[in-house]
């Protein structure tokens, strides 16, 4: 019997089945294909939380804490895996392009700076210097030291060669039909027609969350949201920092390519990459470096990102016990997977809530009462 059973073996399933095996526990995770192939893997890799803001709030905080664990998360994955996952920290560059309303992004750098965050007001002249290959139509750019990028497809490999060298079960191919729920209490799952019992659950499988957790009372809806990207090499298109306008974000790589994403479609689980898609990508990045007219397309590609009613992640405990979720994480799931991995470990081990979670707890949506402690049958050291 393992103490926690993970369903879901993507980034943010990963990488709490790491953290808590790390601290002792017996985890097992199942995973209906291989591990690290969906949303995860279909990411841009942005560690962007200021780029992608739009107010402060709960949510920017938690994504302000898991950007500032990156560096040291990359450390530890590139000492447990030998891989690296290529974390880049030159910054972000976001753009306003002639034509558009500079006010716009002036307040969104006034917020910002009311905040506190660190940011750069440029001007044309600051963004050629800076990025030559940009078009001479951006009129005004703001530049975002701290939000930086990893190679996702390398974090995903260098997770899966972890959480194995860790002691976690991984079991890929066996997708989990029901949770085990005994009175009120979660004690496993059924997978292939078998029972597998633990003394806790965690549900992290994105977009096909809601499968599970509906069947037992649990109403979010978790909505699959189809991305399309493509990605690009070209010797005449050197960046160097990730670029972001309001069409478009691109992402350079070290390997040379640049990556072009994304789109933000409700089609359910229809994974198709479409032409109108991708000709509406490639237009929004030609125009803001002219020069991707002449690169070679060397891929296309797309995921489902798991949205939820208010675009926020749902994390921590519910009221059926030792049942845990960690969905729901939308654009953001390579950005939030150490805070999340983080937090829901202490939610697991500790037996409680930290106060960052709060938000993000499923009674949002129903106001569903949740106890002030979280039982557990795991056998943990702490």
């Amino acid at each position: 019997m393992k103490d926690v059973i993970i369903v879901g073996g993507g980034v943010i399933g990963c990488s709490i089945a790491l953290r808590l095996a790390r601290a002792g526990l017996k985890v097992a995770i199942i995973e209906r294909g291989r591990t690290g192939c969906e949303a995860s893997r279909a990411a841009a890799g942005m560690l962007s939380p200021q780029a992608e803001a739009s107010e402060p709030g709960a949510f920017l905080d938690l994504c302000l804490r898991s950007r500032a664990l990156y560096r040291e998360f990359a450390e530890l994955l590139k000492d447990l895996s030998g891989i690296d996952i290529e974390y880049r920290d030159e910054g972000t560059l976001c753009l306003a392009l002639e034509g558009e309303d500079s006010n716009q992004i002036a307040r969104w750098a006034s917020w910002q700076k009311t905040a506190a965050l660190p940011l750069e007001e440029l001007t044309a002249s600051d963004i050629a210097a800076l990025e030559p290959a940009v078009t001479k139509a951006a009129a005004r750019g703001v530049f975002v030291p701290g939000d930086h990028q990893v190679e996702n497809r390398r974090l995903l490999d260098a997770l899966d060669a972890a959480i194995r060298q860790a002691g976690v079960e991984v079991i890929e191919g066996a997708e989990v039909a029901a949770l085990l729920i005994e009175r009120q209490r979660a004690v496993g799952i059924i997978c292939n027609d078998a029972r597998m019992r633990a003394g806790a659950v965690v549900v992290a499988a994105g977009s096909w969350s809601s499968r599970l957790l509906q069947p037992v009372g649990l109403g979010v809806r978790v909505t699959p949201v189809r991305g399309q990207i493509l990605a690009v090499r070209g010797a005449a298109t050197h960046l160097s920092h990730v670029l972001h306008s309001s069409r478009a974000y691109l992402v350079p790589r070290t390997d040379g390519r640049v990556v072009i994403g994304a789109t933000v479609e409700y089609v359910g689980f229809y994974k198709a990459v479409t032409a109108s898609g991708i000709r509406g990508l490639l237009d929004a990045a030609i125009e803001i470096v002219p020069a991707l007219a002449d690169a070679e397309i060397v891929e296309t590609w797309a995921g489902f990102r798991p949205d939820t009613e208010d675009h926020l992640p749902v994390i921590g405990p519910c009221e059926i016990a030792n049942l845990f979720l960690a969905t729901g994480h939308f654009r953001n799931g390579i950005l939030l997977a150490p805070i999340t991995a983080e937090l829901l470990a202490q939610c697991v081990i500790q037996q409680t809530v930290p106060d960052a979670l709060r938000p993000f707890l499923i009674n949002r949506f129903d106001e569903i009462p949740i106890t002030g402690s979280i039982q557990s049958a795991i056998s943990s050291p702490f």
